[in-house]
């Protein structure tokens, strides 16, 4: 839960303006197409600033747009958050005014041909709506063409209506009306803003002179990498590869050849017709502990585990080995989406939290811990752990602080003999893939780590 007290207060000000205009189509486009990625409320924030767009110097006060949403602070905020993550709001705020003053800048959306074609966007859309949905949307957007053959054109032009004037009687007059400044215009929507950027000193060994030059890499270009890398989880040489293979007769680079040739990367490696999904990715090498070299003790063996498998083989392990429940996957992916966590904080924050929940992954309280370890900056596993470690400390002096009665009010008590999870943890480290084959010497294994974790959490 974000501390909105930290970044916004109730009687700060505010105001609203629009790069550019806005039309009446554009709310169908959000409804149809940003809502599936936004949520509701962001959506509701959008409309409702849109409302409030005026000619007016007056400032509103985030209480009243408390009031207008009936939302708390706190989800009005995140709810910004998600606007300018997805290019629909710019944020600024004056320097040291008492109270706040912000300025709301609503920025257009993509038309729907921009958005189809964007090859970041209609992906994430594809992952959260599915496939036959998808399909629908692109047919609601398409642009039917009417066969026109067998009609004339009749219209009329403009000297067969309207007599010509001689431009002297007016000119003097229109150089006395004219205003400085520009006419309202439709804005072109911003670029999405990404935080890491693709290593592109990294890939550059890589490129052959003979086929492409730096000077290729313009900023269109480099911007679709940075998309492309994000989404596909492109290494700096297959992604030179990608790119040579793109500009290999012009000397030039086509975004739309690009994008075709990452993509086909990607499906040769995981198969036919399957799209990227967040929750599939590991931790980057850049951020792993264990590269190249055998654990030694058995909190490495766990991290290496962490930092080699992805949320979905953990929810697996968890499961005893049967799929992933939806909702859990897709609570995964919102957190990685949203929060930016690498895959292996994310395993650790699905584990512990699992652990000390009773296998409960309740949202709220994942979605919690997530943002208070986004905003830690938590990167590699390990950080993750010790931040885990920490939570687990923070719970048990709670706990005798408040007395056995209260804590077993807040959290319903294990059975006798019941500890699923330590039966699950070490066969992640075994044999991910297939859980339930085990030696007997793999059993006493199993009993090891489990203990390991379980006094790791509670801090031998």
């Amino acid at each position: 839960m974000l501390q909105s007290w930290k970044e916004v207060l109730p009687g700060d000000h505010y105001r609203v303006r629009t790069n550019g205009l806005l039309h009446s189509f554009d709310q169908r486009v959000i409804t149809c197409l940003y809502q599936p990625l936004i949520g509701l409320e962001a959506a509701s924030m959008y409309f409702t600033l849109w409302q409030e767009t005026d000619d007016s110097e007056d400032f509103l006060t985030h209480h009243h747009l408390m009031g207008m949403m009936n939302l708390s602070l706190d989800r009005i905020l995140t709810a910004r958050k998600k606007l300018e993550a997805i290019g629909l709001l710019q944020t600024l705020k004056k320097k040291e005014a008492n109270p706040g003053q912000f300025v709301y800048c609503l920025e257009p959306p993509l038309t729907p041909d921009l958005f189809f074609k964007d090859g970041f966007l209609n992906l994430f859309l594809y992952r959260q709506v599915g496939p036959r949905e998808y399909k629908r949307l692109l047919r609601l957007f398409e642009n039917k063409i009417m066969n026109m053959a067998g009609y004339d054109d009749v219209s009329a032009h403009f000297d067969e209506v309207f007599q010509s004037m001689p431009s002297a009687e007016s000119t003097d007059e229109m150089k006395n009306t004219s205003l400085s400044g520009s006419w309202s215009a439709r804005a072109e929507a911003p670029k999405l803003e990404f935080n890491r950027h693709f290593d592109f000193k990294a890939m550059m060994p890589y490129l052959s002179d003979a086929i492409l030059t730096e000077d290729a890499l313009t900023d269109d270009v480099r911007f679709a990498i940075d998309k492309l890398a994000f989404v596909y989880q492109t290494e700096p040489y297959d992604m030179s590869r990608a790119l040579q293979s793109a500009a290999l007769h012009t000397g030039t680079v086509d975004i739309d050849t690009l994008r075709k040739e990452v993509r086909d990367f990607y499906l040769l490696e995981h198969g036919q017709d399957e799209m990227p999904a967040l929750y599939e990715r590991t931790q980057p090498r850049a951020e792993r502990e264990i590269v190249e070299k055998e654990p030694q003790t058995e909190e490495e063996r766990l991290i290496a585990w962490y930092e080699g498998n992805s949320p979905y083989q953990l929810l697996q392990a968890l499961g005893q080995g049967s799929k992933p429940a939806a909702p859990d996957l897709r609570l995964v992916e919102n957190l990685m989406f949203d929060t930016k966590l690498n895959p292996g904080v994310i395993n650790v924050l699905i584990d512990y939290i699992s652990q000390v929940n009773d296998h409960n992954l309740n949202k709220s309280f994942v979605e919690k811990v997530a943002a208070q370890w986004a905003r830690a900056n938590v990167r590699t596993v390990r950080q993750a752990m010790t931040y885990a470690r920490e939570e687990q400390k923070k719970r048990d002096q709670t706990k005798r602080a408040v007395g056995s009665g209260s804590a077993n009010k807040t959290r319903r008590p294990r059975k006798p003999g019941q500890d699923e999870h330590r039966e699950v943890i070490p066969e992640w480290m075994k044999n991910p893939k297939q859980p339930k084959e085990q030696s007997g010497a793999d059993d006493e294994a199993v009993k090891q780590r489990a203990k390991w974790l379980e006094d790791y959490l509670n801090n031998i």
